[in-house]
């Protein structure tokens, strides 16, 4: 689509290695891009359990990935080439799919085959689908970060699956905060902040000094999902607040590009 994003300044705030895609997108619109990452993707330390679900992996019926940081995480040390071709796959997130589709490149398994879900590759897409209605007894491993909602889990367990959850990334905190922030921010704040996760949100105001903390709580905000809207107001957000078309860098630049049309000229 054609997008005209001339004067927006735009705060990325994904994780580092995450946002050259979208960075590059906006830029290309005509916006300058300010890239902040407000959270620190780490791998785990590959220790006794790791080794033992890569020893495993093949008696699990399920396995489901949270996001593509959980697919880049598991397969650092889980072999594609020793999954069954029983096995059947769920992804959320469109990138999460794009992720795994490389992941298994080279091994026999076809991604297509073996999603138990389509688009638009979400937790509520998941649950529908007929591949996770009946699940007694079959054992489902969810792959995630340390302290993931269980919301999942919880309604797969309750339909009688065994549910286990492998944590293969954990998040922290950045190093770089205020004088970072500062620095990209001398010649004028942003005028839209792209925000993909709750904790992302207080780790950015967390990140910045009070002086920036309060300039960007008067700025709009664009959040990935309805849920994070309450906990933008409970920051005390005062903006306005866009609601992605979907998490992916695609649906989050068509949504900013609808923000930006009245805007034009201004």
């Amino acid at each position: 689509m054609s997008c005209r994003l001339q004067g927006q300044v735009i705060l990325n705030t994904r994780p580092a290695h995450q946002q050259a895609e979208l960075t590059q997108m906006l830029e290309g619109d005509g916006a300058r891009v300010l890239g902040f990452p407000v959270i620190d993707i780490r791998p785990v330390e590959i220790g006794a359990e790791q080794r033992r679900l890569a020893r495993e992996i093949g008696n699990y019926d399920i396995l489901l990935f949270v996001s593509r940081n959980a697919v880049e995480g598991a397969f650092r040390f889980i072999d594609a080439a020793s999954l069954p071709a029983s096995i059947r796959l769920g992804v959320i997130g469109s990138a999460t799919r794009t992720a795994l589709r490389q992941a298994l490149a080279g091994s026999p398994l076809d991604i297509d085959d073996c999603l138990v879900a389509g688009e638009p590759y979400n937790s509520e897409a998941l649950l529908e689908s007929p591949a996770l209605e009946r699940v007694e007894g079959r054992r489902v491993l969810i792959l995630r970060g340390q302290q993931g909602r269980n919301l999942l889990g919880n309604e797969l367990a309750r339909r009688g699956a065994r549910v286990e959850y492998a944590e293969v990334y954990r998040r922290a905190l950045p190093a770089d905060g205020a004088e970072t922030f500062n620095r990209l921010a001398a010649d004028g704040m942003p005028t839209l902040v792209v925000l993909t996760s709750a904790e992302g949100m207080h780790n950015l105001i967390e990140l910045v000094d009070a002086s920036a903390g309060r300039a960007l709580r008067a700025i709009p905000w664009l959040l990935i999902s309805e849920r994070m809207r309450e906990s933008a107001l409970k920051l005390g957000h005062n903006a306005e607040v866009l609601i992605a078309q979907s998490a992916s860098d695609n649906g989050i630049r068509q949504t900013i590009c609808e923000w930006a049309k009245p805007r034009q000229g201004r």
